[in-house]
């Protein structure tokens, strides 16, 4: 499989305030991103892609496991050792709320957690994102180095519905095999 990568992100404000004398003044702050991975496991690069939509029923858990038991689009088993981008939508309309990632408490000891960054002491706990309705999570890390996955001790993407209802969602994860 050969695959090609496109990330294309605008997020633009206008800002406008009334003045007693200056009419009114605006502001248009915009921060965009745009880039791409060419097929392959360097930097700029990747290889896998992973893609699930569904629901989950109120305070389920979605274990990904990112090397060993996912598939791939063609059915091919998914054993990764980097993640370039991970995009989560929280597609629901009512009150559910995702958390993603999780530590050692939600995930045991196969947690993949090394995009989460933990100072001090602090033990491994259950740490993560809240996606909101409506809402999205996006990581991207082009470079060589990315997020690395450890099979068998730090494989392991936990997704979580934390408001008792049913939460749809879209997840789309972009791995390299080295």
């Amino acid at each position: 499989m050969d695959l090609a990568t496109t990330l294309r992100l605008t997020l633009t404000c206008t800002a406008t305030k009334t003045a007693d004398l200056s009419g009114t003044p605006s502001s248009t702050p915009s921060l965009t991103l745009s880039d791409t991975l060419a097929d392959g496991t360097a930097a700029d690069q990747a290889n896998i892609v992973y893609f699930d939509s569904g629901t989950m029923i109120a305070d389920a858990d979605l274990s990904l496991d990112l090397s060993g038991t996912l598939s791939d689009v063609y059915g091919d088993t998914i054993t990764a050792l980097r993640v370039k981008a991970i995009a989560i939508k929280n597609t629901s309309t009512t009150a559910s709320i995702l958390k993603v990632g999780g530590g050692t408490a939600d995930a045991g000891t196969n947690a993949f957690a090394s995009w989460l960054h933990r100072t001090g002491t602090s033990a491994a706990g259950s740490e993560g994102v809240l996606v909101r309705p409506g809402g999205v999570f996006l990581l991207w890390a082009p470079d060589a180095t990315a997020y690395a996955v450890t099979a068998g001790t730090g494989d392991i993407l936990m997704i979580q519905e934390q408001s008792s209802l049913a939460a749809a969602y879209e997840v789309m994860i972009v791995l390299a095999t080295a």
